[in-house]
C-alpha cells in the first residue's frame, strides 16, 4: 500500500464536554440554534478517521446518543447515581455488574471498560513527576 492510500486519523479532545454538548444558542432574531457539531462527530465521523475523546466530571449531562457511540471509557470514582446510570446505559451488559464498584474506587484509581474489553480493568494512575496545582481555592 502506498503512503497516499493510508488513511490518517485525527483525535479531537474535548475537556469539560458537558459544557459543550446538548446546548442551544439564540441568534440576533431570537431563533434557537442547536449546537450539534460534536454530536455529529461522535455519530458520523469515524468512517472519515475523525474520532472524539470526551472528558467530563458529569456524564449525566452528555446526551445518551453521544455516549452510546463511545467505544471505551476510563471512569474514575462516581458517587452520583445519575452519573453511574449514564455510564451503565452506554456499556455492554457484561460490564454493568462491574460498574457497581465505581463508588468505592480509591483516589487515583479508574476503571477501563468498553467494547474491546471482555471485562473491566481497574487501573492505578501513577502520580506525575511534576504535580499539577489542582488544590481547590480557599473561599474564606
Amino acid at each position: 500500500m502506498e503512503d497516499t492510500d493510508k488513511k490518517k486519523s485525527l483525535l479531537l479532545f474535548l475537556d469539560e464536554a458537558h459544557l459543550f454538548l446538548d446546548k442551544k444558542i439564540k441568534d440576533e432574531y431570537s431563533i434557537e440554534v442547536e449546537l450539534d457539531a460534536y454530536d455529529r462527530i461522535a455519530k458520523e465521523c469515524r468512517k472519515y478517521g475523525l474520532f472524539l475523546v470526551l472528558s467530563t466530571q458529569m456524564p449525566r449531562d452528555i446526551p445518551k446518543g453521544v455516549l452510546s457511540q463511545m467505544g471505551t471509557f476510563i471512569v474514575h470514582r462516581l458517587i452520583n447515581q445519575q452519573d453511574r446510570e449514564a455510564i451503565e446505559y452506554a456499556c455492554s451488559e457484561a460490564n454493568k455488574s462491574a460498574l457497581a464498584f465505581l463508588p468505592i474506587l480509591s483516589s487515583g484509581e479508574a476503571m477501563l471498560t468498553g467494547v474491546d474489553f471482555p471485562m473491566p480493568i481497574v487501573l492505578k494512575i501513577i502520580k506525575p513527576d511534576i504535580k499539577p496545582n489542582s488544590v481547590t481555592p480557599r473561599v474564606f
